[in-house]
């Protein structure tokens, strides 16, 4: 009789191989419904905010990430509809971060009060999730596609859920750019609004905060060439 580990041991390793098998079937298909546009360089972030003695600017030009379309959705400004929504809704798949230090004022001092109140070291990037796209109809055709969106916000190692509107536009038949903006409070995701110990104190920054984007993203190019 064939030794009963020795058999297990053949069963198991059948069922690994029939498992993994599945799962590539599975992320195979997954991949021929999907239409992934990653994150390209072009990008620019903005975060702009008050203080006691003048407003203050801090941009970045690094927005990683990727979003994803349900295969035979094409987001075309200049057509009156989008194919494959419903009710106005699109199912899509974002996720995007931004790395807490390539965002920068232009001033030393500034940029390190900034990443020590993010806590920068620990928390090292601002990240999103989208969980919900919705289109504002009626569409004019010729303009950028204006949506409402719901997602969470990961500021801080807090994370908080958002609403913000946002533009699509069609760069070409292959990248998109999408435009957003959002006001914010500091306090929200615990970040203590800096007061500078070389002003004395005397000098304090606002709690609310607007975060404005410009995300690229583009289709891989064996799946432009495809198109």
């Amino acid at each position: 009789m064939m030794n009963t580990a020795f058999k297990n041991s053949v069963f198991g390793a059948r069922t690994v191989a029939a498992l993994a098998g599945v799962v590539m079937l599975a992320a195979s298909a997954r991949a021929e419904e999907w239409v992934r546009y990653d994150a390209r360089p072009g990008s620019k972030v903005k975060i702009e905010g008050t203080s006691t003695i003048h407003d203050w600017t801090m941009e970045g030009q690094i927005i990683g990430g990727y979003m994803e379309l349900p295969k035979g959705v094409v987001l075309d400004p200049s057509q009156a509809a989008v194919a494959g929504t419903k009710d106005g809704k699109l199912e899509a798949h974002v996720e995007s971060s931004v790395p807490v230090r390539s965002v920068k004022s232009g001033k030393k001092g500034m940029d390190e009060v900034m990443q020590q109140a993010m806590n920068a070291d620990k928390h090292p990037k601002i990240q999103y999730h989208l969980t919900e796209m919705t289109l504002k109809e009626p569409h004019a055709a010729g303009t950028p596609l204006q949506f409402d969106t719901k997602g969470e916000l990961a500021v801080n190692g807090v994370t908080n859920k958002i609403s913000m509107p946002v533009t699509v536009e069609s760069v070409d038949k292959t990248k998109l750019k999408v435009i957003g903006a959002t006001p914010l409070k500091m306090t929200d995701y615990k970040v203590t609004p800096p007061a500078p110990s070389l002003g004395l104190g005397l000098i304090k920054t606002g709690d609310e905060v607007k975060i404005s984007f410009e995300w690229l993203v583009a289709m891989p190019e064996k799946s432009a060439d495809a198109k």
